[in-house]
């Protein structure tokens, strides 16, 4: 835990000097008054931490309490109107034991989501919409050959709301891991039948740096239906953003730090919990926007959880 916070603050603090050193005026070159053709493509690295809890006997983190983990991911954001607009989500998530063989069971192994959005827009107040998305998550198994991929599907709604240099985001749904039909060919400890809240903060401090902060609340089943269990998760995260300017040969690019932490909790006749806590750094390449507000307020605004994430954390908790 104290190499998480030493890294968080370590990082944080890099950025903040780097982006004060040559921030960009509030006020961008020219003003962008309409939805625009627009998109991003992120990339990031980290480390993730595993911790039990009173009720995680059976979640052993002993020797191999932390992996190496990697994403990708890309946004499109397509104007159809005035104020209507579509987005498409991708992303892939993998960690080192994914690559090389995992040195403890039930680790995260990779995760990987489509989705898209439709709303109503207004870049001077807000929008509200609705989502869908698939995809699927891997944990590896107590038997040591690899997990089969746990399918999941989410379906909600979202908001945001604008005042002045604040966006306040508001997402919720229903996700499902497997079904009666499914449930032969998904691991039976897949968390499904389940709803989750989200609520996201984003502060822009001028144009080109943003702080974002965020909370998620999860609730659903897990465990096959002669011992069916309640399974929660509470799932947090902060994240800053910025550009590094006039690097040698980069020239301007666009940089973040992150970190994400959940807390994961099973009841029933086999309880467990267990907690994991990721920090992380990356680079962003956006497009048909110039500054992260822009985007913000114009372009690839909306985001979607790591479902896969919770999705697979059933099999962590058997």
């Amino acid at each position: 835990m104290k190499k998480l916070f030493a890294t968080s603050a370590i990082a944080m603090a890099l950025a903040v000097s780097a982006n004060s050193a040559g921030a960009a005026d509030f006020e961008p070159d020219e003003i962008i008054r309409g939805l625009v053709v627009g998109g991003e493509i992120e990339s990031f690295s980290g480390v993730t931490f595993y911790g039990d809890g009173p009720n995680g006997d059976e979640v052993q983190f002993d020797d191999d309490d932390y992996q190496f983990v990697s994403g990708l991911l890309g946004r499109l954001s397509l104007p159809l109107g005035d104020n209507l607009s579509a987005q498409m989500d991708g992303e892939f998530e993998y960690s080192s034991d994914a690559l090389s063989g995992s040195r403890q069971d039930d680790l995260f192994d990779y995760s990987f989501l489509a989705g898209g959005h439709l709303s109503w827009r207004n870049p001077e107040t807000g929008l509200f919409g609705g989502f869908a998305s698939f995809g699927g998550a891997s944990s590896d198994n107590e038997n040591g050959d690899g997990s089969r991929a746990h399918t999941f599907y989410a379906v909600g709604g979202e908001g945001q709301f604008y005042v002045d240099n604040l966006t306040f985001y508001l997402q919720g749904g229903y996700i499902d891991g497997a079904s009666e039909d499914t449930i032969d060919a998904i691991n039976d400890d897949a968390l499904r039948d389940a709803f989750f809240g989200r609520g996201v903060v984003r502060w822009f401090m001028d144009p080109d740096t943003r702080l974002q902060a965020e909370v998620a609340y999860v609730e659903g089943k897990t465990d096959d239906e002669e011992d069916r269990a309640d399974m929660t998760i509470v799932e947090w995260g902060v994240r800053y953003d910025t550009v590094l300017r006039g690097l040698p040969i980069l020239g301007d690019r666009n940089v973040f730090v992150g970190y994400r932490g959940a807390h994961y909790e099973k009841d029933g006749g086999d309880p467990g919990e267990f907690s994991d806590h990721t920090v992380m750094v990356g680079f962003t390449h956006r497009f048909g926007t110039q500054t992260i507000m822009e985007t913000d307020r114009y372009g690839a605004t909306l985001d979607l959880p790591n479902f896969g994430r919770w999705v697979s954390a059933g099999e962590i908790l058997e």
